[in-house]
């Protein structure tokens, strides 16, 4: 019995190490998203560009091993032309997270004064989180303006002022007891709409839904009601099949009426994704997740849980600052824009990872005039190189490249970062040895392991069958 708890142990060991091999990998392909210039809301401006320096910093990386972040740099000298004064609106769109996003990762200037911002959220270019109602993005410069409002999202299963009944349960296990705690109701998805807090488990056979949580302490639940009313059935058990119930546990139910909008921003707040940072308007997070609420009222017959809202909150998306810049007539202004920018680290094809990056110029097109791009990237150590360009640079010291452009280019700019100064046969070679390499150690470890169960299982028969005949 002893050998067969230590050849457990040993199985067990092994196919640790194989799942090891495959944590430790890591990815070969990290999606990055491009960056933009400035963009002009209103059109007909008299603002015109008389030079842009853009800088792209990596010499402090902070990025993940998965890809590289720096801080871009873009600072425009700016001229109103006209005879009179000019309250320019202008927009910045990029691509982040709304629960990774910090006050200290932007900075707008203008001539060394730091100007107030708005940040507009707008679509998902992730898969993560997201329903089948939500739209591809686009990163068309009319299209991002159109994600601009300050009006509320109008919603169609529910109105901002619409009353609903909110019912708050306080549970509290007895001698703290853990016990499986359920509500059941029936509701009707055309005259009822139903939004939950603190439940896990999520059933449903037609008009009939259960949800139920695992106590082990005090625990505060919620159950939002919007139209017409349910009947609570409330029950708790002690084993995971619902058969054993137990009255080892105590609680009770408060009501009140209550707005939807007050409800839902309050609903968000409690999200720890949203703890960290004050900066999006009550009426942006309202209609994103309005929206949300909205679309899984409608895909899942009335019924959403904070599980449906918050992952929203980790999404890549496009969001867009707007700001307003106040130019004197015939005067100039210089005007700044510091972020921070990820690449696409894809290392399918050579030894070292690729590091890509795009930066979208086009919407400069619509100022008045625009002239001298000054283009600056300083590389990070582990990608000292630019093996790929849509523009020619020119290589100077401490792997600094530079770029100097009379007018804008016709197309978008895009610059690839590799360990090398050249992608070799032999660096591709590397890479595609690299990859089967990983892929037969790790089908070889699983062989190894196999192999070794079934000399022990062999072994432990034979000895079974020999100690029989003793």
């Amino acid at each position: 019995m002893k050998k067969f708890i230590a050849a457990t142990i040993l199985i067990t060991v092994l196919c640790s190490a194989a799942f090891a091999v495959l944590a430790n990998s890591g990815p070969v392909f990290w999606k990055g998203y491009p960056s933009s210039d400035i963009m002009l809301i209103e059109e007909n401006s008299p603002i015109t560009v008389k030079n842009e320096n853009l800088i792209f910093d990596f010499s402090d990386d902070n990025g993940s091993d998965y890809t590289i972040v720096g801080k871009v740099t873009a600072t425009y000298e700016m001229a109103n032309s006209a005879d009179k004064p000019q309250s320019v609106q202008m927009a910045f769109p990029f691509v982040g997270r709304l629960n990774e996003l910090s006050p200290n990762d932007i900075t707008i200037v203008a001539d060394g004064s730091s100007v107030p911002y708005d940040i507009f959220i707008g679509d998902i270019v992730d898969s993560y989180g997201a329903s089948a109602q939500d739209k591809e993005p686009s990163f068309e410069f009319k299209d991002i303006v159109n994600t601009i409002t300050y009006e509320p999202y109008k919603a169609e299963n529910f109105a901002e002022n619409e009353k609903g009944k909110l019912y708050t349960i306080y549970v509290k296990p007895i001698n703290e007891q853990r016990i499986n705690f359920a509500v059941d109701f029936n509701f009707d998805s055309k005259k009822t709409k139903v939004l939950t807090y603190g439940f896990n488990g999520y059933e449903r056979n037609g008009n009939n839904v259960r949800i139920d949580t695992w106590c082990y302490k005090p625990e505060i639940l919620q159950i939002y009601v919007l139209g017409e009313d349910i009947n609570l059935n409330i029950n708790a058990y002690t084993d995971g099949e619902l058969s054993k119930k137990t009255d080892l546990f105590t609680h009770q139910i408060l009501t009140k009426e209550v707005e939807l909008k007050p409800y839902l921003m309050e609903y968000i707040r409690n999200n720890d994704y949203r703890k960290n940072n004050g900066m999006f308007s009550d009426i942006q997070l309202y209609n994103l997740y309005a929206k949300v609420l909205d679309n899984y009222f409608t895909e899942n017959m009335g019924y959403s849980s904070e599980h449906d809202l918050y992952g929203y909150g980790n999404c890549q998306r496009i969001l867009t600052l707007v700001y307003t810049v106040k130019f004197p007539d015939n005067s100039e202004k210089e005007v700044s824009v510091s972020y921070n920018a990820s690449g696409t680290m894809d290392k399918r094809e050579t030894s070292e990872p690729l590091y890509s990056f795009d930066y979208i110029l086009n919407p400069a097109k619509n100022w008045e005039d625009f002239k001298n791009l000054n283009i600056t990237i300083i590389t990070p150590r582990k990608a000292p190189h630019i093996v790929k360009s849509s523009t020619r640079f020119t290589k100077g010291e401490n792997n600094t490249y530079t770029a100097t452009l009379s007018e804008l280019p016709e197309t978008d700019l895009s610059f690839t970062l590799y360990a090398h100064e050249k992608i070799t046969l032999l660096d591709k070679i590397q890479g595609k040895l690299g990859r089967n390499l990983w892929h037969f150690t790790f089908l070889l470890i699983y062989a190894i392991v196999f192999m070794i169960i079934g000399i022990i299982i062999v072994k432990l028969i034979l000895r079974s069958k020999k100690n029989r005949y003793i």
